[in-house]
């Protein structure tokens, strides 16, 4: 599904607080570690249900997380 604003979707670098699951592979991300997030480079729009990525699936792919 596409979206107008998705020409402004970012990954943001980010410190999970509580545990996650890589929406790419599945890996689980656990408290303190570093994932990367979606995030609209815009302060007054925002994303319910961004999806995270962890840093390896980030390091293999960059930014054409955002095209999954």
């Amino acid at each position: 599904m596409t979206s107008k604003y998705d020409s402004m979707k970012v990954l943001k670098k980010t410190r999970a607080r509580v545990g996650h699951a890589c929406h790419c592979c599945g890996a689980p991300i656990g408290k303190g570690e570093v994932y990367y997030c979606e995030h609209v480079a815009d302060k007054f729009l925002h994303i319910l249900h961004a999806k995270k990525f962890c840093a390896a699936c980030f390091a293999e792919r960059g930014d054409g997380l955002l095209r999954t």
